[in-house]
């Protein structure tokens, strides 16, 4: 889902924006004539879906590794293709290991993806083992979007499969090192008046991500992470985010 969650080892998405964008950038250069400003058509935020996720962990206790995984964050990320905000929230059932996890992001391109932009909501869920002194999660996510303009739009959806592990470094400080792997679909391009492509192009690609995480007190922190995501998938990217655990 988003950059605010990855640090909880939901299978967030925060970094996977740019394959998308990736996508739409060749199909234009191959067909000029489809190239026009992507900018997101659709602006609808997950209001309801953060609000229950705020919900369902509102009497969770804290439990196994002693780590909080009921957080809102908000956050940015930057590479080579691209640069962003995102907003999510995620939440642990009534101590039962089960997380949830919802997200908005707005993303726009950089360099030779400039002008190409959207919005994109996900969900995700896990569940979390305690391993040693930390814990493993293991989790799916999806999330879908579109990317247009006035004169049209493409839609995408990603799904991942996820492992992601977290562990504390004293009292202040915790790390996470995880892999995603990552099912991208573009679906067709579309202008006013009609169909311009069909089934664009989908792809699967491997994501590793590292996170390190402050907690500033017992309920605000500071997030960075760092996911290699290869050339091919827009490259590197870095992202810092600002949370409140609950």
């Amino acid at each position: 889902m988003s950059l605010a969650d990855r640090n909880n080892g939901t299978g967030a998405h925060q970094f996977y924006y740019s394959i998308i964008l990736s996508f739409l950038y060749k199909i234009t250069v191959a067909r000029p004539e489809l190239r026009f400003s992507f900018k997101g058509a659709m602006k609808h935020t997950p209001i309801l879906l953060l609000t229950l996720v705020a919900a369902a962990a509102s009497a969770a206790p804290v439990g196994g590794s002693g780590l909080n995984y009921n957080r809102v964050a908000v956050g940015y990320v930057t590479s080579d293709a691209l640069k962003g905000f995102d907003v999510g929230a995620t939440a642990e059932l009534a101590n039962s290991g089960v997380l949830i996890s919802g997200s908005y992001a707005d993303v726009d391109g950089k360099g030779s993806l400039a002008g190409f932009g959207g919005y994109m909501t996900g969900f995700g869920v896990a569940y979390k083992f305690n391993v040693g002194a930390g814990d493993l999660a293991v989790g799916l996510g999806y999330q879908q979007g579109q990317f247009g303009a006035s004169n049209g739009f493409a839609v995408a959806e990603q799904t991942a499969l996820s492992l992601q592990y977290r562990q504390a470094l004293g009292n202040s400080l915790e790390f996470s090192v995880g892999y995603q792997r990552v099912r991208t679909n573009i679906g067709a391009l579309v202008v006013v008046g009609g169909v311009i492509d069909g089934a664009v192009d989908s792809a699967n690609e491997n994501i590793f991500n590292v996170g390190l995480r402050y907690n500033l007190t017992k309920n605000f922190d500071l997030s960075l992470t760092y996911a290699f995501t290869g050339t091919s998938a827009g490259g590197d990217a870095l992202g810092l985010s600002a949370g409140y655990s609950f």
